[in-house]
C-alpha cells in the first residue's frame, strides 16, 4: 500500500471515492482519523449528521443550521448541549425567504419522529405545499474561523450555500466539504475554482417507471445490472433506496454530469454525496488514511 499521488488528482474531474471506503458516509470515519475541529452542519434535519460527527470525532465543535420547526424540536432535544443550534436556513444572502416543505412524516417511522421532513427547501415560488417564512443567513457572516468540515444538504440550494461561503473559504479556510449532489455542473465548477478536489461517494438509487425494465414489472428493479449494490436504506418519503456503486464511464465534469442526468432521466432516481477536499489539505488526509508506519511496513514486505 502507498499513499495516493496527488498529481493524478487533476482538476475538472469527479474522482472515484472508493479510496475512502465503500460504505455510505465514509467521510465521517475519515473525520475520526483527523484532529478535531469546527464542523458545520447545514440542513441538519433531526441531527443524523451531528450524530455521525460526534460519534467519530467526540471533541469536535458542531454548529447545526435547520429552519423547519418540525425538525428543530428533535434536533434541539437531542443536541442542545452538544452542538450550537441555529434556527435558520443558509444561502448566499441574509434576510427572510419562503421555505417549502412538500412532505411531512405523518407518523413515527423507525428512528424518524412524526412531523419530520428531510425535503424542505428554499423556494420563492412554492405553491400547494406547507410553506413558511424563515430566517436566512450566510456562512460568510456567521463563521469567523477555520472549519474542518462543512456538510450541506439543502435540497437544491447547495450552490447558494457555497456562494455564501466564498469569503469564509478565502479568509479562514474549509478543509473538507460534504454535500448532496444531483448533477449540477455549476457546483462542480465552483468547487474546482475554490481549490477543491472532488470525489464521489456511494450512490443512493431508487427505482422509477421510466426505466424500460420496469414497464411491465410489478416489482421495479432497485438497481441497474452491473452496478455494485451495498445495502438498502429507507427514504423519508416512504421509498426504499439502494446504496450502490455504479459504473461511471467518464469523470470529466461535463461528461460526468451528462452521464448523471441521462441515468436520472431514463433509468433510476439517483444522487450521491460529494467528498470535496481542499488541495492544501490533501496531504493531511493521506497521512490519516495511509500512516507512514503502515506504508513502510507493507513496503518492506
Amino acid at each position: 500500500m502507498s499513499a495516493p499521488d496527488d498529481r493524478g488528482l487533476r482538476g475538472g474531474a469527479v474522482h472515484d471515492g472508493r479510496r475512502f471506503g465503500l460504505e455510505n458516509n465514509a467521510i465521517y470515519r475519515l473525520l475520526g482519523r483527523l484532529a478535531p475541529g469546527l464542523c458545520i452542519d447545514v440542513g441538519a434535519a433531526i441531527g443524523q449528521s451531528c450524530t455521525q460527527i460526534l460519534e467519530n470525532s467526540p471533541e469536535a465543535r458542531v454548529i447545526a443550521y435547520e429552519p423547519f420547526p418540525g425538525n428543530l424540536r428533535q434536533l434541539t432535544a437531542g443536541f442542545g448541549r452538544k452542538a450550537t443550534i441555529r434556527a435558520a436556513a443558509v444561502a448566499d444572502r441574509k434576510g427572510r425567504e419562503r421555505f417549502s416543505v412538500p412532505f411531512i412524516l405523518p407518523r413515527a417511522s423507525g428512528a424518524l419522529p412524526m412531523g419530520y421532513s428531510g425535503v424542505g427547501r428554499l423556494d420563492r415560488t412554492a405553491k400547494g405545499a406547507a410553506v413558511l417564512d424563515v430566517d436566512v443567513v450566510t456562512l460568510d457572516d456567521e463563521i469567523p474561523e477555520h472549519v474542518r468540515l462543512l456538510k450541506i444538504d439543502t435540497q437544491g440550494a447547495e450552490l447558494r450555500v457555497l456562494n455564501g461561503a466564498r469569503g469564509l473559504i478565502a479568509r479562514h479556510g474549509i478543509d473538507m466539504i460534504y454535500l448532496e449532489f444531483n448533477g449540477s455542473l455549476a457546483i462542480l465548477r465552483l468547487l474546482d475554482a475554490l481549490g477543491y478536489v472532488v470525489f464521489d461517494s456511494a450512490y443512493m438509487i431508487w427505482p422509477v417507471r421510466r426505466y424500460y425494465r420496469n414497464w411491465l414489472s410489478k416489482s421495479p428493479a432497485r438497481i441497474v445490472p452491473g452496478w455494485q449494490a451495498m445495502s438498502q436504506k429507507p427514504l423519508s418519503v416512504g421509498k426504499m433506496a439502494t446504496i450502490a456503486w455504479p459504473h461511471v464511464p467518464a469523470r470529466g465534469f461535463a461528461a460526468y454530469c451528462a452521464w448523471f442526468w441521462a441515468n436520472r432521466i431514463a433509468r433510476v432516481g439517483m444522487q450521491t454525496d460529494l467528498i470535496c477536499i481542499h488541495r492544501d489539505f490533501l496531504p493531511e488526509v493521506w497521512d490519516a488514511l495511509y500512516p507512514v508506519e503502515l506504508v513502510r511496513a507493507q513496503t518492506a514486505e
